[in-house]
């Protein structure tokens, strides 16, 4: 006869064997999941929702805002890797426009023109970017209904030296209206609108280039390094930049814009 202490044992074996059992069950389900790498799930990226965008007819008055599409050519320049250097006539027809802005958007083999009219872009979110003369405004506030925001970096800052996001300041979108939507000029004594990308240039009797780096944030949560180098041709740019005047002919609206990607 089994004393009680001998009688546990067989209970006792039988669970742990149970328990080992389902210990081993359990590892050779962990290994066969770790058979297959797990699929990687990209996060999506970040896109704003468009929005309504505000003193549309002024905007139209003010900016001379168009039906024609633009035809001016837009060509990729640079040969440094990882940067762009982006011709874009943005002549318009000339001093009194009789096409719209040329409408462009950020793409990993260069800005790409999307083919879009003034009044058009305003209820549009597939332009990043829009160019005529010297004025240049991206897609956000009173400018477009997408959220495309611009950030200036300190002065001094020079393009190679930005490799990050976070040398940027404030990040804002376009507001050249004021809340009874009247005109918030720039400072260059033309009467144009005081854009965000504004900065690039300054008029005492020619439209000198600033050297301004800037940062754009795109509505897709990717970041842009931008400078624009030139509104005539090259030659023309740098007599006007050392002597304050221009020769002729100039080759006025021969905008030329140094950007990257930023990681």
């Amino acid at each position: 006869m089994m004393s009680d202490n001998e009688q546990a044992l067989p209970r006792r074996a039988g669970q742990q064997g149970l328990w080992v059992l389902v210990a081993v069950g359990m590892s050779l389900a962990l290994l066969a999941g770790c058979g297959e790498d797990d699929p990687k799930v990209e996060p999506e990226p970040e896109v704003c929702e468009a929005s309504q965008v505000t003193c549309t007819e002024q905007t139209i008055d003010r900016l001379t805002l168009l039906t024609a599409v633009s035809t001016g050519e837009v060509r990729e320049e640079g040969t440094t890797a990882g940067e762009f250097h982006t011709f874009v006539d943005s002549r318009a027809g000339g001093l009194t426009p009789t096409m719209s802005y040329t409408y462009l958007r950020f793409t990993p083999t260069g800005l790409t023109q999307v083919q879009v009219s003034d009044q058009a872009a305003l209820a549009s979110t597939e332009w990043d970017l829009a160019v005529r003369r010297y004025t240049m405004r991206v897609n956000s506030g009173t400018s477009g209904p997408s959220c495309v925001s611009v950030a200036n970096t300190p002065e001094g800052t020079t393009f190679a030296s930005v490799t990050s996001k976070s040398a940027a300041g404030e990040f804002k979108t376009e507001a050249w209206f004021d809340s009874t939507c009247t005109l918030i000029p720039d400072d260059s004594g033309l009467g144009g609108p005081a854009t965000l990308l504004g900065g690039f240039w300054t008029y005492q009797s020619c439209v000198e280039m600033t050297g301004r780096i800037f940062i754009v944030r795109l509505a897709d949560g990717r970041h842009v390094k931008l400078e624009v180098t030139g509104y005539y041709e090259p030659a023309a740019q740098q007599v006007c930049n050392e002597t304050h005047s221009v020769p002729q002919p100039s080759g006025s609206g021969s905008i030329r814009i140094k950007w990257a990607f930023l990681p």
